[in-house]
């Protein structure tokens, strides 16, 4: 598998540009990595792509700081890996007495998310949810997902589903031994410094989290890669890929510090996005690259904030310029 085929697993368009210009050069457990966390590919075909990556690309050990001792073979690894999760499918789709299915469609738009009825049998309940899918095809969906459980045990399996009605992973909920809990956790225990475009200053967001305009925009102060490059520092796994900045609160405007993951699917935000109390981000941007001084950025955010309010007190769409005047 070449780099430019890598490069497709890569959620963030503008980081996956800037790999393709650079002509990054992946390693085996990178390249595995980034099949694993891919939000636009199905469950087969990642299987497809370890596969193809275990035939192409070179063997090697994998070592993280929750390992009890390095893996010796990426490649071994993978087998296993694929060997488990089409073991979960097989068990999942097994009726059996006691056994019962129900479905999950969560949209961006409502608040509450309530699971569908029981039903007796896989197919009954695959076929309701294909049928919601289907008729909700103008809707933004977070996400889909059919749950199995059995009637006093507390294992249930949980498969998810793209708006086509194919699976792109399974979990097991709770273990109880039927699967190799380290195998399970293989890839959360990983984590890399993939290189990024972005600067301290750039306002990003997560444009993957299943919401419109998704997780942010966040003014960025700091990004995993970028601190790794200052002071080589090694993280625990891959909750520490973070972006850290300063968010928005949506309806007053204010500004707070968080920090949020994963780097990898943050991109630049849209320029055109940025109206209305958005605008503060624009100026807290400008003054961290040092494009702006302390006074000008304090003064933009106390006219935009007037500017605004007088905009919720009196909408625009009521009156016209004209007749204010």
């Amino acid at each position: 598998m070449n780099n430019q085929e890598i490069c497709c697993f890569v959620n963030s368009k503008d980081i996956r540009k800037h790999l393709l210009d650079i002509n990054y050069n992946f390693t085996t457990a990178e390249a595995s990595w980034l099949v694993y966390q891919c939000r636009s590919i199905t469950l087969q075909e990642k299987i497809d792509a370890w596969r193809k990556i275990i035939s192409t690309m070179p063997d090697q050990a994998v070592d993280a700081v929750h390992f009890p001792k390095p893996y010796e073979s990426i490649h071994k690894v993978l087998e296993d890996y694929i060997e488990m999760k089409n073991k979960m499918v097989e068990l999942f789709m097994q009726d059996s007495p006691g056994t019962f299915y129900q479905y999950l469609v969560a949209y961006s738009n409502h608040d509450n998310y309530d699971d569908s009825t029981a039903y007796s049998s896989f197919e009954k309940c695959f076929q309701e949810l294909k049928s919601e899918l289907k008729d909700s095809e103008d809707e933004e969906i977070l996400r889909s997902s059919i749950r199995r459980s059995q009637i006093d045990v507390a294992c249930p399996i949980t498969a998810y589903y793209s708006q086509s009605g194919e699976i792109t992973d399974i979990e097991v909920s709770r273990n109880d031994g039927a699967f190799d809990w380290r195998l399970m956790e293989f890839f959360d225990d990983l984590w890399f410094h993939f290189p990024v475009p972005y600067k301290k200053g750039d306002i990003l967001y997560d444009a993957h989290s299943g919401q419109t305009l998704g997780a942010g925009p966040v003014v960025m102060t700091g990004i995993t890669p970028l601190k790794y490059e200052e002071d080589g520092y090694e993280h625990t796994d891959s909750s520490d890929m973070n972006v850290w900045g300063y968010f928005q609160e949506e309806d007053d405007g204010t500004i707070y510090s968080e920090v949020t993951w994963n780097y990898m699917d943050f991109e630049y935000y849209p320029k055109e996005e940025l109206k209305g109390k958005r605008r503060i981000l624009k100026a807290l941007s400008n003054y961290i690259k040092g494009e702006i001084e302390v006074d000008l950025l304090l003064r933009a955010c106390h006219i935009i904030l007037l500017e605004e309010a007088r905009n919720d007190i009196m909408p625009r769409g009521w009156w016209t310029d004209e007749g204010m005047e």
